[in-house]
């Protein structure tokens, strides 16, 4: 998965949200079967955060963020993923900015019907990289 270097830094924070979740919405859907080893690190980090937080799948554990745990959440990814950028990582970058984006599509999903039904699919695809994640764990097979 290439970073994409095209996101805009000027225009409405709504407008700028909508075409990066698109965007990686698109590049998901086109590399799901192509980079096992990006899937493992977006199942890898969710996974680590239902952990941390006792919450069965993906989607429960959105919809159970306090205003002060999304905000922080949200600060966290901001400065992991782009010192994960800056360091090279594009693939853990990636996956820090899919979990971003699942958890800040809810806010926008009442403005967008394609952010709307957007969310939904990438709260499965989130939930299949977790799956699979576990599934490499008692494998002990690492991502290809």
């Amino acid at each position: 998965m290439e970073e994409n270097q095209d996101v805009p830094s000027q225009g409405k924070p709504e407008e700028i949200f909508k075409k990066r979740f698109l965007e990686v919405m698109k590049e998901m859907g086109e590399n799901t079967r192509n980079d096992p080893e990006g899937i493992w690190m977006i199942g890898s980090l969710a996974s680590s955060l239902l952990k941390q937080s006792q919450s069965p799948t993906w989607k429960r554990f959105k919809s159970a963020l306090t205003p002060e745990v999304y905000n922080s959440l949200i600060n966290s990814f901001r400065k992991q993923g782009n010192q994960l950028a800056k360091d090279g990582k594009e693939k853990a970058a990636f996956a820090v900015e899919v979990l971003a984006l699942s958890i800040i599509a809810p806010t926008q999903s009442g403005q967008n019907e394609h952010i709307a039904s957007g969310d939904q699919l990438l709260n499965k695809m989130v939930q299949d990289s977790i799956d699979f994640f576990h599934r490499s764990q008692a494998d002990h097979t690492p991502p290809n």
